[in-house]
């Protein structure tokens, strides 16, 4: 049976038609409201503006800035084309269900901005049209496309959505505090706690690290995936078949754990939590993706760096941070975790309309897609063919900031922006490239291994009991899935 945890997922995955997953949610779908936007209607309205309604493209990105540069950037599409667009913002912790409920009640927008670990989850639940994003890909050309950001939005070799932009999970680090303490940069997880346990004093409101453990926010899912990462924990192992009861998670278990009891902040956190903390100049470490750095550098009033050197000096923090891309475990592994962003295109799209959005976002309009926040959307198109740069040339030259501004390289150097272009060509992340995206979207959407976490720190299960429960809670999700279909 597909739940067996003994059993080579590689012959178990599966396939659901779009007819069955309707059925399937047809009854739960009754009692919840539509949260967004539909669509346009099933026939291929064609490029130009023939489309009887406009287009409703789902964005991940709420904050009002990005929302503004967002609307301003899809006007200039309407002007060139004349296909109108209707824009939604959609939380991310949100989307899986609100996809859920919207293909149930035949409303799924267009197009969908979505992370990677969803891809292949709605391709499986027959959501997403993988041969039109094929055809977006193919006309702009695959060459002019990071080779991982392909590998990601790929399922069985063919593309299922298009890969945009995308950002590492980065070891933010106090250097004026390393380099007082003697101590070496937190590049592997010795020197984390070693770090964690000389810098942790919290009867002055500094603590060793803060990380993420809201039992039900996926920072805590990507920081665990991080670790588990460098110290060779993989979601699949070798053989095809589930591996987290494997010695070397139950070791990032407990390696999370020492770190949340005895050298953070006591509370629950999620990424602006963390960012609060570090932010107010309390913590020595943070674990989080790059969309901080501006922040960092005094550019948001909404969320200003405090710290007590703050005030005479707003970019006191992002003067004194060191960023570390790849973590080392126990075993000489070392690894990034890495997001990235995909846009789909739904089974229930005005398909060539549709498609014209998705070249335009990729074509005219990236760059100002990219500069909604360029710390945290490293492009996934370096260029177009006969500028094989153009995209990445533009990126570095873009503003971060909301309320100032500012260049990455102008406040962390081009060595820093450098290692960031860099590690976007090796992230690493638990299953997708292995074939199991759907997997993983189950994982995600579940959010069990942040719930494990958290049961760790309050005592209720041991870092041994916590790998089991995940694994045998995935595998009865597996065969729940199964028995549905």
């Amino acid at each position: 049976m597909i739940g067996d945890p003994t059993m080579p997922l590689s012959t178990t995955r599966r396939r659901p038609a779009r007819r069955r997953l309707a059925l399937a949610l047809a009854a739960a779908a009754a009692t919840l409201a539509v949260t967004a936007c539909g669509g346009g209607d099933d026939t291929d309205g064609g490029a130009g503006g023939e489309s009887s309604e406009p287009l409703t493209f789902w964005t991940l990105e709420s904050e009002p800035n990005r929302v503004a540069r967002t609307e301003a950037n899809l006007e200039r599409f309407t002007e060139q084309t004349g296909i109108e667009v209707d824009l939604v913002t959609v939380e991310e912790t949100a989307v899986p269900q609100q996809m859920i409920t919207n293909a149930a009640s035949g409303t799924l927008p267009d197009v969908v901005d979505h992370p990677m670990v969803m891809t292949s989850r709605w391709l499986g639940d027959g959501l997403l049209d993988g041969e039109a994003a094929q055809e977006v890909v193919d006309e702009l050309d695959p060459a002019t496309f990071r080779e991982a950001g392909l590998e990601f939005a790929a399922v069985d070799g063919e593309v299922a959505a298009v890969p945009t932009s995308g950002w590492g999970l980065i070891m933010h680090y106090r250097k004026d505090w390393f380099d007082a303490a003697g101590l070496e940069p937190p590049t592997s997880f010795e020197n984390i706690l070693a770090a964690a346990q000389a810098l942790h004093d919290p009867e002055n409101d500094r603590y060793g690290i803060v990380l993420g453990n809201d039992p039900g926010h996926q920072v805590t899912q990507q920081i665990f995936e991080h670790f588990a990462l460098g110290n060779g924990c993989q979601l699949i192992g070798e053989d095809d078949r589930l591996a987290l009861e494997d010695e070397r998670c139950v070791e990032t278990f407990e390696f999370y754990d020492e770190l949340l009891k005895n050298h953070s902040p006591a509370g629950t956190f999620n990424s602006v939590d963390q960012r609060a903390v570090y932010l107010a100049g309390q913590a020595a470490m943070m674990p989080q993706g790059p969309f901080t750095l501006h922040r960092l550098a005094g550019l948001e009033d909404a969320e200003l760096a405090n710290c007590p050197e703050c005030t005479a000096e707003p970019g006191y923090l992002a003067a004194n941070t060191g960023l570390v891309s790849q973590i080392e475990g126990y075993h000489g592994d070392t690894a990034q975790y890495g997001r990235i962003s995909n846009l789909g295109i739904t089974v229930d799209a005005d398909t060539e309309n549709a498609q014209e959005l998705v070249k335009y976002l990729l074509g005219d309009g990236y760059t100002e897609w990219l500069a909604q926040v360029p710390n945290g959307m490293i492009p996934m198109r370096t260029g177009t063919p006969e500028e094989p740069e153009m995209f990445v040339d533009a990126w570095q030259e873009l503003n971060m900031g909301v309320d100032r501004e500012g260049t990455l390289v102008e406040y962390y150097g081009e060595d820093t922006v450098a290692a960031l272009v860099d590690g976007a060509q090796n992230f690493d992340a638990w299953g997708i490239q292995q074939g199991f995206g759907e997997l993983v979207g189950v994982l995600y959407e579940l959010t069990t291994i942040p719930a494990a976490v958290g049961e760790v720190q309050n005592g209720v299960l041991t870092p041994e009991e916590a790998a089991a429960d995940v694994q045998q809670k995935l595998s009865d999700e597996l065969e729940l899935i199964e028995s549905a279909g």
